[in-house]
């Protein structure tokens, strides 16, 4: 598998898509935008032979995988992205992209040939553009469908998982609480919404240690693990989609719920309408056939504590997020943690 851009070739395109589209030769080549970020996205301007265009194969897809490495590159998201789409995603009946080719070498590189949603004429999440709260409300009919699908499956048992709190303490997360540059961080404006106990770093480190801890608490799930407003997209009705795939995981249902409500929405809309939200997320639950809903007084609760979660945002390197998402993000779960009591929820 090619592991830098120069080595994406219509030859090797050819092999790949042969395997699911037979006959295809992919004539012309041209490498469009190549976005960078914890994956690089790499645009392919694209013609074929008469096979290819027999299977209505688009001119213009996007290969995402670890084709720009930096500091915080983490190589196993790659491959667990391929593995999504190859492996899982035909069992979901959610909005989501198109693979049209997904595989990997075990550790090393995970690709996948995505369907160029420009040509649907969507648009792209922001963090800097909070969603509606009518936006919100379908991103939460999203993952209550996910959920609900392997609702305490037994499927979840070989997953990787977030709930298992010595696999969260992974070296990423731990290199955003080293003393230096969590200090560097707390002095930006990222961090300016922030106060009292929750500027103590090692504070900070208990309460996600214990977040992770007691998320075996509650029902596990097939988890998209970071569904935030950059991993989305919005059709033109406004139905949104989720993009990216690279986190999911078997984990509590509430990493998702409190992770889309807090990052998506404006802080005056979250706080007038969260529990709303969750009793709505609840609901759809009980629609897609989850029998053993969480109550009001569980889901409440856990929500507290998830909000820990988020707060790492106001951490999050530059070279995986420009610096206005860390700011917005930052921002939306540094007030939410003081308005929520997340320490206090956490006891720590």
């Amino acid at each position: 598998m090619p592991k830098d851009t120069a080595s994406i070739t219509a030859a090797w395109l050819t092999k790949v898509l042969q395997q699911d589209y037979p006959g295809t030769v992919v004539t012309s080549l041209y490498l469009g935008t190549i976005i960078p970020g914890t994956a690089t996205k790499v645009r392919l301007l694209l013609s074929y032979n008469e096979a290819g265009h027999a299977h209505c194969l688009p001119p213009t897809m996007w290969l995402k995988g670890g084709f720009i490495r930096h500091d915080f590159t983490f190589d196993e998201s790659f491959v667990w992205e391929a593995k999504f789409f190859k492996n899982w995603a035909p069992s979901v009946e959610i909005n989501i992209p198109k693979a049209f080719w997904a595989d990997w070498d075990e550790g090393e590189q995970g690709l996948v040939l995505l369907e160029d949603l420009a040509a649907r004429n969507v648009s792209f999440g922001l963090a800097t553009k909070p969603m509606t709260l009518d936006q919100q409300a379908g991103a939460l009919d999203i993952l209550a469908c996910l959920h609900a699908r392997w609702w305490n499956s037994a499927q979840l048992a070989p997953l990787r998982s977030f709930s298992n709190v010595w696999d969260a303490a992974d070296r990423v997360v731990m290199m955003m609480l080293e003393k230096d540059y969590f200090d560097r961080c707390m002095a930006m404006d990222r961090c300016k919404e922030i106060t009292g106990p929750y500027r103590d770093r090692e504070r900070v480190e208990a309460g996600l240690r214990m977040q992770w801890k007691r998320s075996l608490e509650i029902a596990q799930c097939f988890s998209h693990g970071d569904p935030h407003l950059g991993n989305m997209y919005f059709e033109t009705d406004g139905t949104p989609g989720f993009l990216d795939w690279q986190g999911w995981q078997s984990g509590p249902y509430m990493h998702d719920v409190a992770y889309s409500i807090i990052g998506g929405l404006d802080v005056a809309e979250r706080r007038l309408h969260e529990r709303d939200l969750l009793e709505h997320y609840r609901q759809r639950l009980v629609a897609n056939g989850v029998k053993d809903a969480p109550p009001a007084d569980e889901v409440w609760e856990a929500y507290r504590r998830h909000a820990m979660h988020g707060f790492m945002w106001a951490f999050t390197p530059t070279e995986m997020q420009p610096e206005e998402v860390c700011v917005a993000e930052g921002h939306r779960f540094g007030v939410a943690v003081r308005d929520l009591d997340t320490f206090g929820a956490l006891g720590v």
